[in-house]
């Protein structure tokens, strides 16, 4: 039951990320963004609190990088021992170790977003 709800919350934050950089790249934004989003049904108390880390570029710990590599890793791994294709929590494994070596281990897992966009974080505010 674990690995599968941390398989959700990874892949969740993993998008989120992705949806934000996308968002950055067609010049839309953010509090706009953040605005619809949380205002429509895929929003959830999860995905509002670390959009809003992710906006503010706020990476202060409540769930590490390391913490979460450390689980996407033992989901990937039940996924292989299950035999089945998992490409959600492989991609977000990758980006997460990405983030691990880029030295961002110590920060909250919405800093994917920097292996996301390839580049460090700040520790701080934006």
């Amino acid at each position: 039951m674990k690995l599968a709800v941390n398989l959700y919350l990874i892949t969740l934050v993993t998008a989120l990320g992705e949806a934000v950089h996308f968002a950055e790249r067609h010049g839309i934004a953010l509090a706009r963004f953040a605005e619809v989003l949380n205002a429509g049904p895929m929003a959830s108390e999860v995905s509002r609190i670390k959009l809003d880390k992710m906006i503010r570029g706020d990476f202060a710990v409540q769930a590490s990088i390391t913490d979460v590599l450390k689980n996407s890793g033992l989901v990937a791994g039940a996924a292989r021992e299950a035999g089945m294709h998992a490409p959600l929590i492989d991609a977000s494994d990758a980006l997460f170790a990405r983030a691990q070596q880029m030295g961002l281990g110590g920060l909250d897992m919405a800093a994917v977003l920097q292996a996301i966009r390839g580049r460090p974080a700040a520790t701080g505010g934006a």
